[in-house]
Formats: structure tokens, sequence, C-alpha cells
């Protein structure tokens, strides 16, 4: 299988690329007020409104701000191949993809069920990889919610220019 790695912080993550859609510069996010910390905005990808998780906040980094190296990493979390449910994910240093084939896995984490999207740890060239599990970074109701905060949001800025 083959996995696209990027980085938070001091340590490198992995998600299966089938799920990838696209890798795309960094664009301008529209604020969700009342969103989640983790949720940094949503964005129009060809017409349709995708919600961006920052993964530096999901995953323990807040300190880091968004820097030239940031990417989204566009994903289909349900692997289907419709593009139903878009998501779009604020990663560093979005440069490289590994065969999990050719690295030793090493087992799962710890039983983390606050983190059900935390998956196995891959070994290569002696460093620890974390996978993730993209199908379980939001359930449908949180991806819902979300853009029905983004709809309100977006009403609301027409009715006060007027719109």
């Amino acid at each position: 299988m083959l996995m696209l790695l990027f980085r938070i912080g001091d340590c490198r993550y992995a998600l299966n690329a089938l799920s990838v859609v696209e890798v795309i510069p960094m664009v301008e996010l529209k604020k969700i007020h009342g969103a989640p910390p983790m949720v940094a905005g949503l964005f129009n990808y060809q017409g349709r409104i995708v919600p961006v998780i920052n993964l530096n906040q999901l995953l323990g980094d807040i300190s880091k701000q968004a820097a030239l190296s940031t990417r989204i990493i566009l994903i289909n979390p349900d692997q289907t191949g419709e593009k139903q449910h878009l998501l779009g994910l604020l990663a560093e240093q979005v440069t490289e993809t590994l065969d999990s084939a050719k690295a030793v896995y090493a087992g799962e984490t710890a039983n983390l069920s606050e983190h059900p999207y935390l998956g196995g740890i891959l070994l290569q060239k002696q460093e620890m990889i974390q996978s993730l599990q993209v199908e379980k970074l939001l359930s449908g109701q949180e991806y819902a919610t979300i853009l029905s905060q983004a709809a309100m949001s977006q009403m609301e800025t027409e009715a006060i220019i007027g719109e």
C-alpha cells in the first residue's frame, strides 16, 4: 500500500494514498464561527465547500503556524472514489510517499479511544512513522455539523454586507 508522508512538529505521519484526491498549496480559508479549534476553515474546491482540519491542532503541536511548506491534503475519507465527502488536512512537508511493504510494521499504538484516527507505527530507516486512519478523523455527524455552521456563517456574512 502506498502511503503519503508528512510532518507535524518533529513527528512523521503517513496516510493511505488511496484516500488522497490532491495535494494543493495553502489557500485562504474562511473561518467558521463556533467551530472546534482543529477546524482551520473552509475553502471552495471546484464548486464544493471543503472543511479543513489543522493537523497541528488535532495532533497537539498547536504552537506551529503555517509556513511556506504548508499544504492542504485533499482527501476523500470514505475512499469510495465518489468524492462525496471531501476533507482538507493542513500539514507540513508533504513531499514523499512510502511503499508500506518496504517498511517494518511495528504494531498498533496503545489503546487510544480518544484518538481513534491513530493507526499503527511503521519503521523506516530507524524512523518511527505514525499512520493516520483518515476515515476516523471526523464522524459523519461532525462533518455535517461543520458544513451547517459554514452555511450559517455564510448567510450571516451576506446579510451584513447586503448581498
